[in-house]
């Protein structure tokens, strides 16, 4: 009786992203959730109630500290963190992971500059954690006011798909390619 015993694929790499890569990728994620989750439970909730507010507040000032750390992510990425081997796959699919975790930086950045832009549009105070407040310069209008808050929400809304396939891509090579891509970025994952 012959039996064929089917290969498993190797992780293509022992290689692990940085630690600080690590922690901001984390940090993100965390953020991205938290400030998306909070703006959509306040969006079911009555105008002026004190729990609308208190989630509003917190979605801006999260939002303030989120800006600093994604500015921080960003720096890491293009200047400090350690280079990879390219992750296994097709060209297409090294392609489509390249665009989609770039894409996901360019939405995240602008995300942040639109949010900013949005409050200062509102002519509402952008304070942060209840400790300061920034100036409030007047210079949007009403249209642009109404612009930046549709462009807000939905570049959130697409924020969250993105990141749901960039994390079911992760899955898929995870578990059904066992190619030992996502190893990369889990913290405390052995190779």
């Amino acid at each position: 009786m012959n039996l064929q015993t089917r290969s498993v694929p190797q992780p293509q790499s022992d290689a692990r992203y940085d630690r600080t890569t690590i922690v901001l990728h984390w940090i993100v994620v965390v953020f991205v959730i938290g400030l998306y989750a909070a703006a959509i439970i306040w969006g079911e909730l009555p105008r002026g109630t004190p729990m609308r507010k208190l989630l509003q507040a917190l979605h801006i000032s999260f939002g303030l500290l989120f800006i600093v750390v994604l500015a921080w992510r960003v720096y890491w990425r293009l200047f400090r963190r350690r280079k990879l081997p390219a992750a296994s796959g097709t060209a297409a699919q090294r392609l489509a992971a390249a665009v989609v975790q770039n894409g996901l930086y360019v939405m995240l950045v602008a995300q942040a500059v639109i949010g900013v832009c949005w409050r200062i549009a509102q002519q509402e105070p952008l304070a942060f954690f209840w400790m300061f407040e920034f100036p409030e310069p007047q210079i949007f209008d009403k249209a642009t006011k109404q612009l930046l808050g549709v462009a807000h929400e939905y570049l959130g809304h697409a924020i969250i798909i993105v990141a749901g396939v960039h994390a079911l891509a992760g899955l898929y090579r995870h578990f059904v390619l066992k190619d030992g891509v996502m190893r990369r970025i889990l913290p405390g994952a052995s190779s």
